[in-house]
């Protein structure tokens, strides 16, 4: 038998399929595409959507500020967000013991950290889409390009997971590594999670400032820009 496959075969055997399927294909592929979803849908309607149907005129005609329109809709945002991944953490608690995993280094620890991970992913590309929303007074315009991106990212993350250390050797696409350079997800390390290293934490700051930098100044282009009233 060639030794590339004998150290393919041997790698299967070692694999950890636990950690792949909920770790790889739910946290950082399904679960987070679903996520994906609600984000583009609501982030999109929460500033631009309204100018663009005419009703940010209404509430702006009462009297109402534009950095309390804004905020509200941030804190409406980030919550709802927030609600997803803490109910698919109760969730992954109560199935894990219902039915715990054998063979595996994931504990309740590191599923926790697995949502909170996702959860930062996902409002790091929320704060994108809410930038967006308040840049542009379209919601189309929102759409392609806070949307596109967070749909881009997707898919380099998805291609990128063939090459990535978490998947077997044999199943490896080396050729396709770029994409884990230019996919934001990346910054959502599994291994450093697994392995108990610090890696994580610094990645998982850099997807929290991302947010908050691009929230932060969504506030301000709106609060500053000219609005078609």
């Amino acid at each position: 038998m060639p030794e590339a496959l004998s150290n393919s075969m041997a790698d299967m055997q070692e694999y950890d399929v636990y950690t792949m399927t909920v770790g790889n294909m739910y946290f950082k592929i399904v679960g987070l595409l679903i996520a994906v979803v609600y984000i583009i849908m609501i982030g999109v309607n929460l500033i631009s959507g309204q100018v663009d149907s005419g009703s940010m005129a209404y509430i702006l005609s009462t009297g109402t500020k534009r950095n309390t329109v804004t905020i509200t809709q941030m804190i409406f945002f980030v919550s709802s967000t927030l609600l997803i991944f803490v109910v698919t953490s109760i969730v992954s608690i109560i199935c894990y013991y219902i039915s715990p995993p054998t063979s595996t280094s994931v504990t309740i620890w590191i599923l926790l950290l697995f949502n909170l991970g996702a959860f930062l992913v996902t409002i790091a590309l929320g704060g994108i889409i809410y930038l967006s929303s308040c840049i542009f007074n379209r919601s189309k315009r929102a759409m392609a390009l806070g949307g596109g991106f967070a749909v881009l990212t997707m898919v380099f993350t998805i291609l990128g997971m063939f090459a990535s250390d978490s998947t077997p050797a044999m199943m490896r696409m080396e050729a396709l590594s770029a994409f884990n350079n230019v996919s934001l997800v990346t910054l959502y390390d599994l291994s450093s999670i697994i392995d108990g290293t610090s890696a994580y934490i610094w990645k998982f700051s850099i997807l929290g400032g991302i947010a908050i930098i691009c929230f932060t100044v969504g506030i301000i282009v709106f609060k500053k820009k000219d609005l078609p009233l």
